[in-house]
């Protein structure tokens, strides 16, 4: 995995500062979020992945199915990347890319887990306490596990504030055993 990193940081740097010195952060990562989408179609993953097809007919194939649809830079760091046989790392560039993104933004992307439907008023509280406490702005993204029981966890960068039910009777149960 940390190989995998470390291929596609360089491509992720590189398409970072392209965007940046363009002011267009948000088209690439618009971009990148298409090839992403398009990279979980069978029929495109099968494409980058058959060895029976030469590199430069991969890229010129991948590069034409994205042609009017993202930026001409972006096509181009397409057959940049494709030419290096890096078309299998797009995936992983784009996350590295998007974190390059979040990180000149200052922005923290953090998932809220819940056992329930978090409503929108209860989201916005904990928005602007999470934007308080994180002294930057926040994305939230949602999930349902229903074995949390009750509660939230919260999940960014590499912190994990466990706020469930579940947690808290793990913590009860470590505690009778003592």
């Amino acid at each position: 995995m940390s190989e995998i990193r470390t291929q596609s940081r360089p491509y992720a740097e590189a398409a970072f500062e392209v965007a940046l010195a363009d002011d267009a952060l948000d088209a690439w990562t618009a971009d990148f979020s298409l090839i992403e989408l398009a990279l979980e179609d069978q029929k495109i993953f099968q494409l980058v992945e058959t060895p029976s097809i030469s590199q430069s007919e991969k890229t010129n194939i991948f590069c034409d199915l994205f042609k009017g649809e993202v930026q001409d830079k972006f096509v181009n760091f397409l057959s940049v990347a494709g030419s290096a046989n890096r078309l299998r790392l797009l995936t992983d560039i784009s996350k590295n890319f998007k974190e390059l993104v979040a990180k000149e933004k200052n922005l923290k992307n953090i998932t809220v887990a819940s056992s329930y439907r978090i409503d929108k008023e209860q989201l916005k509280q904990i928005e602007a306490a999470l934007k308080k406490r994180m002294k930057a702005e926040v994305s939230i993204v949602t999930e349902i596990d229903k074995s949390l029981i009750g509660g939230l966890k919260i999940s960014y960068d590499d912190q994990v504030i466990d706020l469930s039910i579940k947690n808290k009777l793990e913590k009860l149960k470590t505690q009778l055993r003592t």
